[in-house]
């Protein structure tokens, strides 16, 4: 068994080949709060943290965009512009430990922290409802904090989310244990850009910047206190589980996933297929739809953007409760 097979590290784990020959090793540093995500971002305190975030404004209906694991808000780069078109009021986050947010040991990072703490940011903006829309990790705390009875929801859009598929007690143990921070430091460029290509069916040259913005922010001397909160994370997604509670979800969701992503579920330790592990998830929820995308992996948002963008405005307005 491999680490770097897990489906749960979405974003940096798995290795797969890929045709790109560039490499970043002397590039200079890419400071957290330096890195371009394509539009701005403003930030406070936010329960009890420093949080960044960005906010297009408006009087729309509300979408608070919520990145996976080891990500950040400029993972959205390709959706915040039009779904702003569409005459929403798109919130993109930085999670705690995250991009432009504060990386500090002291936090209680975890799932449930990460949901009161969105919460905490609809209130500090004076939102009354919203639809929480996360991928991968980001689905799992979207989740968590409808079940953790959050007043300020009304729907749920979950891409290629983490927490539906189940795992045994001892895959967990071993993962904690195998996720270090000094396993996140010490990732080598080319295990970057296979990590990285390997959540799409089809890598491109122009997504080169992922790498490029991994490797440059790695030579960031706050990338240690990053590396401890990824590793930090990987553990709160075992410890803090929703599969079993699928059936409290009541509010309208619709889960978008891609037919060909190669992370869920874990081939080598469950097999079967992502439409399967989808469905029994769907099945589950009183009120949920499914649109599987074809021709695509785990970053969805990212690889088929026009479609997820179109299917999340339908949402939005009601199309597809």
């Amino acid at each position: 068994m491999k680490l770097s097979l897990y489906p749960i590290l979405a974003v940096i784990f798995m290795v797969t080949g890929c045709s790109s020959t560039r490499f970043y090793y002397d590039a200079p540093p890419l400071a957290f709060e330096d890195i371009d995500y394509t539009f701005p971002t403003a930030s406070g305190v936010v329960n009890g943290v420093q949080m960044a975030w960005h906010d297009s404004g408006g009087n729309g209906p509300v979408v608070v965009l919520v990145h996976g694991l080891a990500s950040n808000a400029g993972f959205w780069r390709y959706n915040v512009a039009p779904l702003t078109a569409a005459g929403l009021r798109v919130i993109a986050v930085d999670l705690p430990g995250y991009g432009k947010s504060a990386k500090a040991y002291g936090t209680p990072y975890g799932i449930g922290f990460y949901a009161q703490t969105l919460d905490a940011l609809l209130a500090k903006l004076n939102i009354p409802k919203a639809v929480i829309a996360g991928h991968s990790m980001g689905g799992q705390v979207a989740m968590t904090m409808a079940l953790q009875g959050s007043t300020r929801m009304e729907g749920l859009i979950l891409l290629s989310p983490a927490g539906i598929e189940r795992f045994k007690d001892g895959e967990g143990r071993w993962m904690k244990d195998a996720v270090s921070p000094a396993f996140v430091i010490n990732t080598p460029e080319d295990r970057v850009r296979a990590n990285l290509s390997s959540n799409f069916y089809d890598w491109r040259d122009e997504l080169e910047w992922m790498v490029e913005e991994r490797v440059r922010m790695a030579k960031d001397p706050a990338f240690e206190r990053f590396a401890y909160v990824v590793s930090r994370c990987v553990a709160a997604m075992i410890e803090e589980p929703v599969w079993q509670k699928l059936d409290q979800l009541k509010l309208p969701v619709l889960i978008l996933a891609g037919e060909k992503d190669n992370l869920i579920p874990n081939p080598y330790l469950h097999g079967g297929t992502t439409r399967g592990v989808m469905e029994a998830g769907a099945a589950q929820m009183p009120s949920a739809k499914l649109r599987m995308i074809p021709e695509a992996g785990h970053m969805i948002q990212i690889e088929k953007p026009e479609i997820v963008n179109t299917l999340m405005i339908d949402f939005m307005n009601g199309k597809e409760r």
